[in-house]
């Protein structure tokens, strides 16, 4: 797929427009190393700003149509609060003050192409990836639960227009302290090719909050992507939040590096 997302994990493998995906028919497989940098704000409806940084490292390994990635990250978040999922930005009350240390790590796979058309150039994907509860919950960095989630990614292209969505459902760990309800999620865009090498886009975001008292997440993004020399992939965001359950805003940039492996 060729489709630039505004989420820091979509660089990972949304961007093969620019990294020169066609380079690699030849070969089995390909790495692709991204580390990425996020900051948020907002008060969450609250009395108090809650700030996360959120640093996550992405190995991925991909064969063919199938991809499997990990995801460590680094977390901070500053305020009363827990978090119910870094990736996202959602909170709940928590212990307050500055905390940090690792966070919950992913592990994700993805089946490319589940229905593909040339003629139509259209691509669906469908990814499914598990939360593992490794953050510490007595110190608001995660619920210390694991959750599993599935999505559905499609693209539809228009020449150097591209139109994305993704359509999703997380089922959620409850951590006792807190209820957590298992939610839908999806995401509209679309990005333009505005130079070789250089993609540029705007997404809109939908999350129904885990909490049932609290507002679903809106997000609205505004990114660009571009390739450098030696298959780096450099990806900038920013977006604005809309609800009690989304930041007020946040920005972030990721980079990624592609190396493909196998026969000549």
């Amino acid at each position: 797929m060729s489709c630039c997302k505004g989420g820091i994990l979509g660089i990972a493998f949304c961007l093969a427009a620019l990294s020169g995906s066609a380079a690699l028919a030849a070969v089995p497989g390909s790495l692709r190393l991204s580390a990425g940098y996020q900051y948020t704000s907002g008060d969450y409806g609250g009395s108090q700003t809650i700030t996360e940084t959120y640093v996550p490292l992405t190995l991925a390994y991909r064969y063919q149509r199938m991809a499997l990635r990990v995801t460590v990250p680094y977390v901070s978040v500053t305020g009363p609060a827990t978090i119910i999922d870094d990736t996202t930005g959602e909170f709940a009350p928590g212990p307050g003050g500055t905390h940090s240390g690792l966070g919950d790590v992913l592990l994700g796979a993805t089946l490319y192409d589940l229905v593909h058309s040339e003629a139509a150039a259209f691509h669906l994907d469908v990814t499914g990836t598990v939360k593992l509860g490794t953050a510490k919950a007595s110190e608001g960095l995660g619920t210390g639960e694991t959750d599993y989630a599935l999505q559905l990614d499609a693209l539809k292209e228009f020449g150097p227009v591209g139109l994305f969505g993704t359509g999703g459902y997380v089922v959620r760990g409850n951590p006792g302290i807190i209820h957590l309800r298992d939610v839908p999620f999806g995401e509209v865009g679309a990005d333009l090719l505005l130079k070789r090498g250089v993609r540029g886009g705007v997404s809109f975001a939908y999350r129904t909050s885990a909490i049932v008292s609290y507002e679903a997440a809106r997000e609205a993004s505004v990114f660009v992507a571009f390739a450098a020399p030696g298959g780096l992939i450099i990806h900038p965001s920013v977006f604005k939040g809309f609800g009690n359950s989304s930041p007020s805003w946040g920005a972030g940039v990721a980079f990624s590096w592609k190396t493909a492996f196998g026969r000549s």
